[in-house]
């Protein structure tokens, strides 16, 4: 990061408002001078397509400079990193500790129900469900990890590029200075040639004119090449500090955030494994007490009946008084029954005999 800083540092130092060309030139020495005027010495003022090729053989490196950068952006904008974070955070988003929960009446209501019972998961579903997402995260972590290397090295290329854009500014400013000290010649010698008209034809003076007219203009397109090498700086700057954001992100989540997790997730499990422990003793020991309690109630129903059973008499003094009463009473009625009969055998034994007499009587008279 102390490096980064630096090259930040660098980069705005570069910029246009960190350079003033009329400083420059006035603080320029002769011998200073007359080096950076040599950078000009093929600019021709009879052929103005020299004006318009000088310092061209930095447009090519500055293109290709500028191409590698693009793909270096394209390469290291996150974008394998942000695909596999994004990944991750799917992954993790699956994960709904209340799916750990015991099953509700509601659940069960829903599992009953085919068009919804796919959707509605079991305690089972959801751990192997976890075991799933925990073996992607640990790939998931690999791959970041490697891109993480990736990323890292990309920026080494990018410092390359960096550096070689601050050779290209410095290189573009001494061929500006040449052109501007050419320039403010070339404006002497229009001036004199405006001072001593009668010593030139008019189209020595026009082509004198025409030669500033397109020195200027490719001072100016020169100067634009240095603005955009200028931003390039920061940019490549930029980049390269979201690379190392991204870089360290991603080695905080594999190194910080999967381990967290995983040992919530083992908090998570052993919980429920906790909780179908205590459900199963509770369930035990309610199933005990009421074993322990209905086995007391029938032993004191059936101890009480016992008891009963052996302090009373086999035939109990209500039921003697009873059947006594009963044979009495039978006695009485067969006694009864007795007289009567006899009585009736009394009547019946007269009453033969009085039809005996009568019978006789009958016959006797009737023999007469």
């Amino acid at each position: 990061m102390a490096n980064l800083t630096k090259d930040v540092a660098v980069a705005q130092s570069a910029t246009v408002a960190g350079y003033d060309y009329e400083k420059r030139l006035a603080a320029l020495t002769p011998e200073e001078r007359s080096k950076y005027l040599a950078l000009t010495e093929k600019v021709d003022v009879h052929n103005l397509t020299t004006v318009h090729e000088y310092g061209s053989e930095l447009n090519s490196v500055v293109a290709e400079n500028g191409e590698r950068f693009l793909s270096s952006v394209k390469a290291t904008d996150g974008g394998e990193i942000v695909a596999l974070t994004t990944e991750l955070l799917a992954q993790l988003n699956m994960i709904n500790i209340d799916e750990l929960n015991a099953d509700t009446k509601w659940k069960n209501f829903l599992r009953k129900l085919p068009v919804v019972k796919k959707f509605v998961t079991t305690i089972e579903n959801v751990k192997i469900k976890y075991n799933d997402i925990a073996q992607n995260v640990n790939e998931i972590a690999d791959k970041m990890g490697d891109a993480k290397l990736v990323a890292l090295k990309d920026n080494s290329t990018l410092q390359e590029i960096f550096d070689n854009n601050v050779t290209y500014i410095n290189r573009i400013r001494e061929l500006i200075l040449g052109a501007k000290i050419l320039l403010e010649e070339s404006e002497k010698k229009l001036a004199n040639m405006h001072e001593h008209i009668g010593e030139y034809e008019n189209y020595e003076i026009s082509e004198m004119q025409d030669f500033i007219g397109s020195l200027q203009k490719r001072i100016a397109d020169m100067q634009v090449t240095e603005a955009v090498l200028q931003q390039n700086l920061l940019q490549i700057k930029a980049t390269q500090g979201n690379n190392m954001a991204i870089a360290e992100k991603s080695n905080n989540i594999v190194t910080n955030v999967i381990p967290l997790w995983k040992n919530q997730l083992s908090i998570a499990v052993i919980m429920d494994n906790q909780t179908k422990n205590v459900e199963a003793q509770t369930m035990l020991t309610e199933t005990t007490n009421k074993m322990l309690s209905e086995n007391a109630r029938k032993l004191h129903s059936n101890s009480v009946a016992v008891a009963k059973a052996n302090e009373e008499s086999v035939i109990s003094l209500d039921t003697l008084k009873t059947t006594t009463s009963e044979l009495i009473a039978t006695i009485k009625e067969v006694e009864r029954i007795h007289a009567d009969g006899a009585h009736q055998r009394e009547i019946i034994e007269k009453e033969l005999h009085s039809m005996a007499i009568q019978l006789q009587d009958a016959i006797t008279s009737s023999g007469k």
